[in-house]
């Protein structure tokens, strides 16, 4: 594990920004159950670090959302270092990533090695990619068309609406019943 020794001392943005920065980033990690606060706090400083360079390239954008995109972008580069020759699209990436280190136990079992660029132990990379690997088949496109909902009693319904609609003597019996039964029950709650 490197030592924690991350400069950070942005130039552009508000105390204020960066602080917002800073939580939503130690949430996104935590998302991934990583609870070693140290190895969380290396890679929220990291982003923070390479948030702040792209601000002062761009500072129209705020420093949650540039610090977002730096921590996916080390995410996708640390996974596609994992899976890099498993033949797998952006979006299968990153979901086969949460849940190869998920299934993996990688929270558990490997918290500081969690997006490490310069070392990725082969049992948790050979863990990692073996449940994705079984997980099932690759997600593909499909086609659905609507279809009309069948919930098994909607002919009987249609059937006794049509026959209502059909006599209207039938409504009106089953009004005066309907009515017959709310005078009897209070009828009953006032004795």
């Amino acid at each position: 594990m490197e030592a924690v020794n991350i400069q950070f001392a942005p130039a552009t943005g508000t105390d204020q920004e960066w602080n917002e920065a800073y939580a939503r980033l130690a949430d996104y990690f935590r998302s991934y159950r990583l609870h070693n606060r140290i190895r969380r706090t290396q890679l929220v400083l990291e982003s923070l670090r390479r948030a702040s360079d792209a601000h002062m390239k761009d500072p129209s954008r705020k420093p949650v959302a540039l610090a977002i995109d730096e921590a996916r972008k080390m995410m996708h580069d640390w996974l596609g270092t994992v899976y890099h020759d498993m033949h797998l699209t952006e979006p299968q990436i990153e979901a086969g990533g949460r849940l190869g280190f998920y299934i993996s136990d990688g929270p558990d079992r490997w918290p500081l090695h969690f997006m490490d660029r310069n070392f990725v132990p082969p049992e948790m990379s050979g863990a990692m990619r073996e449940a994705v690997r079984t997980s099932g088949p690759s997600l593909q496109v499909s086609k659905m068309t609507p279809r009309d909902m069948d919930l098994g009693f909607t002919h009987v319904a249609e059937g006794t609406f049509e026959g209502f609609a059909r006599q209207p003597w039938m409504r009106y019996t089953v009004l005066a019943v309907f009515v017959t039964f709310v005078f009897f029950y209070v009828y009953r709650l006032l004795q």
